[in-house]
Formats: structure tokens, sequence, C-alpha cells
């Protein structure tokens, strides 16, 4: 692989979207980066509200001849402030409202099939452009997992809803409302499913660990001095204190921090309606956040289930395991089996995602024009959802003769000839070593690094392969074979 690294503009999109949410810059534009602003001047805004509200009841009171004029200017003060604050609040949301727009536009295709496969090569992306044998892996893996949780949130809204799995009121009447297959942008924006529904959960799953950057839960994870692995696994207590700060904390950022949109115009009807829209979106912003502590309730598991899947396949633990990531379907079902997830949700989660994720390397045993097993093991990418079983990831090839191409063709990999499954790697564990050196040998580019791994690698790592811009466009349309 001796061409450019490089980005495609899809890649180059989604990355500045990442980094919009999430990122460490001098500039600190990012949602996180001014969420944790606005904690930390937090206690001065509300002490300077309490000095200014001081100083117009003590105008107020007074007797003097300019105690009018003191009046209008503490009045004056108080009401430039506050103006201030709110100007500092609605862009905060505007901000948010925008790149939830972002995610809609890079999630939503033609039709649901195209939406499917624009979800897919959406969370691809974000796995393979994610260094995943790097000591920072939790760092980059904290950045990334919003807008990937958020984009699992929508997608399970999607099945849950075509499956008659919600019961939520405010969810089942603006799905009635919804404009399936819009002309054009315009018509599109005006969809009310999608302004109050997709656009809140969008809103609520990127915030969900906004609490985590409050001063207070700072402390729990950093130290009282800053100085201590923020990734590192906390104590119950610790742990237990830091998601009841997270939790009050995330509530009150959306209900302060964020709040409601102010409503631009001069009718009083369409005043009132917007008004009565923006409580209506806050109060199911808090119902997803509620409702997300009690597994039983359906529609708290749209963030319960993407958070907990999430934390898995971008883990930020100290100890990132690469070859555990298939085994993120599983922690949900075991949990959904113990009465911690709700069932019903945690299957149609599955049923999306299957037990490979998006942007996963599988390795396996190709077959000859006769269906013979060949004998090697060649590279594939994960790349389509919904796969017809869990255990049989929908591929896309990466190799073809132990050689790295860029026209793949779509492959559904079955367990008999998936690396990952001990049935598959017995196959080939009587070729002679000599055989597998050789097979590493053109598949890894370090291969004097690599010859003491395992010779029948469960599965392998596309970063590398992903960061040149040609390989990057694995989602294009391909008819399907069965391996």
């Amino acid at each position: 692989m001796s061409e450019t690294v490089g980005e495609s503009r899809y890649t180059k999109e989604l990355r500045t979207l990442v980094s919009k949410i999430h990122d460490a810059t001098p500039i600190k534009d990012s949602l996180y980066e001014q969420t944790t602003e606005y904690f930390a001047c937090q206690a001065g805004e509300d002490e300077k509200l309490i000095q200014l509200n001081s100083q117009l009841q003590a105008a107020s009171q007074t007797d003097s001849k300019n105690a009018e004029q003191r009046q209008k200017k503490a009045q004056s003060n108080l009401k430039d402030y506050q103006l201030q604050l709110k100007k500092g609040r609605i862009e905060r949301l505007h901000n948010l409202l925008k790149i939830c727009d972002q995610i809609l536009h890079l999630a939503t295709g033609k039709d649901e099939q195209d939406s499917q496969r624009n979800c897919a090569r959406l969370l691809g992306t974000l796995l393979l452009i994610t260094p995943t044998e790097n000591r920072k892996v939790g760092l980059f893996n904290q950045r990334t997992k919003h807008l990937y949780k958020a984009v699992l949130s929508l997608l399970l809204l999607e099945r849950m809803v075509a499956d008659n799995q919600i019961s939520n009121q405010y969810v089942l009447k603006h799905a009635e409302h919804r404009i399936r297959s819009p002309k054009d942008k315009d018509e599109a924006s005006q969809c009310p499913y999608r302004n109050h529904v997709l656009v809140p959960l969008l809103m609520t799953a990127l915030m969900q660990d906004i609490g985590q950057y409050h001063p207070d839960a700072q402390r729990i994870l950093k130290g009282p001095n800053g100085d201590l692995d923020e990734f590192r696994v906390l104590e119950k207590e610790q742990r237990l204190s830091l998601l009841k700060i997270s939790y009050q904390q995330t509530l009150s950022y959306l209900k302060a921090g964020l709040g409601k949109n102010a409503y631009v115009g001069n009718s009083k009807q369409e005043r009132d309606d917007f008004n009565q829209n923006e409580d209506e979106k806050l109060k199911f912003i808090f119902t997803l956040l509620k409702s997300s502590l009690d597994p039983q309730q359906s529609i708290g598991n749209l963030l319960k289930v993407p958070q907990v899947y999430t934390s898995v396949v971008l883990s930020t633990k100290a100890i990132y395991d690469y070859d555990s990531l298939p085994k993120a379907a599983m922690v949900l079902e075991k949990a959904a089996e113990k009465g911690a997830l709700n069932k019903i949700a945690v299957d149609s989660f599955v049923r999306i995602v299957g037990y490979f994720p998006q942007g996963f390397g599988v390795t396996y045993i190709p077959k000859d024009s006769d269906r013979r097993d060949l004998d090697r093991y060649e590279y594939a990418i994960v790349t389509g959802l919904y796969p017809d079983n869990p255990q049989i990831p929908n591929c896309r090839t990466a190799t073809k003769n132990l050689a790295f191409t860029q026209f793949g063709h779509s492959l559904r990999i079955g367990q008999e000839n998936n690396l990952y499954y001990p049935q598959a790697r017995k196959k080939l564990e009587r070729m002679s070593k000599e055989r597998l050196l050789e097979i590493l040998s053109k598949l890894v580019s370090n291969f004097e690094e690599r010859k003491e791994l395992d010779l029948l690698p469960k599965c392998w790592h596309p970063y590398t392969y992903f960061s040149f811009a040609k390989h990057q466009n694995l989602w294009n349309k391909k008819t399907t074979k069965t391996n």
C-alpha cells in the first residue's frame, strides 16, 4: 500500500462532525467544550444574578431623591445580564440543533434501504477512523461515542415504531404525521415527526453523558488535582456518586443550559403553538432521560441499549480489547435475561446490528467456484446492517488472493468459515506453520513485528487499510454473495 494516505469527502465531513460534538482545541467551540465552559461559569453567573437582584431590591426600597433613577439603572443592569445569558443559551441550543440536522442529513436516505445503508456507512466509518491499537484509544473513543450512540438510537426508534413496540403517546401522535418521502430539503425540515421526535432523541443521545463534565464529576474522574487517569476503573462508591452527579447535571443542563427555543415572529397564535411544542419537546427529552434508568420502560431503552452497546464497541477502558467487540450484542442479551434491559428492545437492536459491529475486520476462509474451502484466509469488513442471522455478518471483501483491493465484493460470511469461530479456525489448524507465515507476510505491512502473533487471527484491524481514500467507499451497491 504505497499510495498516499488521504480521506474521501465523506470521511472528512464525518471527522469534522465528530470534532463539532467533542474535541479539545484552543477555540473550544465543540458542544462538549461549550458545556464544560458553561458548568465552569455557572456558579459565578448565579452569584451575579443574586447580586443584581439584590441591587434592584435595595434600589426599590430606598427613599432618596434619585431612587427612581437608581431603580431604573438596577433594572436595566439585571435585564441586560439576563439577555446576555439567554443569548448564550440560545446559541448553544442552535449549535446542537445544527448538529442534529447534519446527522439526519447523513443518516437519512430516499427510502428505508437507503437510510439503512447510510447509517451502516456512518457507524462503520466512525469505527474505521478510530485507531484500535493505540494507547490513546480511550480518548479517541470518548469523542466518537456520542455520535455513534445517537445514530444507533435513531435506528432502534425506527425499528420499534415499525414493529408497534412504542406506546409513548407523544411519539405515536407525531409518527401519524410523518412525511415519508419528502420532495425536497424544505419539506423534510417541516416534517413534524422529524422535528418533534427524531431531533429531540438525537439531542438527548448526544447530551446523555454531558453531566460528567461538571466540575464535581470531573473531580471524581480526574481526582482533586486533575492528575488521575479518567479511564481507570472506579471504586463502587465513586462510580455511584459519578452516575448520580452526571444524571442530575445532565437534566440541569438540558433545562437551564439549553432549554426551549425562542419564537421569532409577530403572530400570537403562532407563538403560543410554538411555545407549546417547545414545552412538549422538553418534556419528551426528560421522559427519555428519566426512563433510561428504568429498563422496563421501552422508551428509555432507546437511550440505554445503544449506550451499553457503545460502551463495549467504543470502550474508554484503559485496556481496549478489539477481539471482544462482537461480544457487545451478547452483553445486551445477558443484561436482558437478568432484567437489566428490556428484552423486546434488545431483540430489536440485535436484529439491526447483528453480532459483528459495522467496520469490524473479519478474517475468513474463501471458497472456490465449486464451493470448496481454499487453503488460506482473507480479510473482509462488516458493512451491512440487518443481517439475516446475527452470527453471519454482511461484509465487503478487502483482499483477493492475499492482495489488498479497492474492488471488493459484498459477502455474507458464515460461522463455518469465519475465523472468529473455533470451528473455522480448526479447518486451518492442519496447515503448516510455513504456509501460515507466508499468508501473514502478504497481509501485514509490519511482518517482522507481527510474525510472533497468532497465526490464525480471529479478526484483523482495518484502520491502516481504511486510511487510504481509495478504500473508503465500501458502501456502494454491489450484489451480495454467500461464502
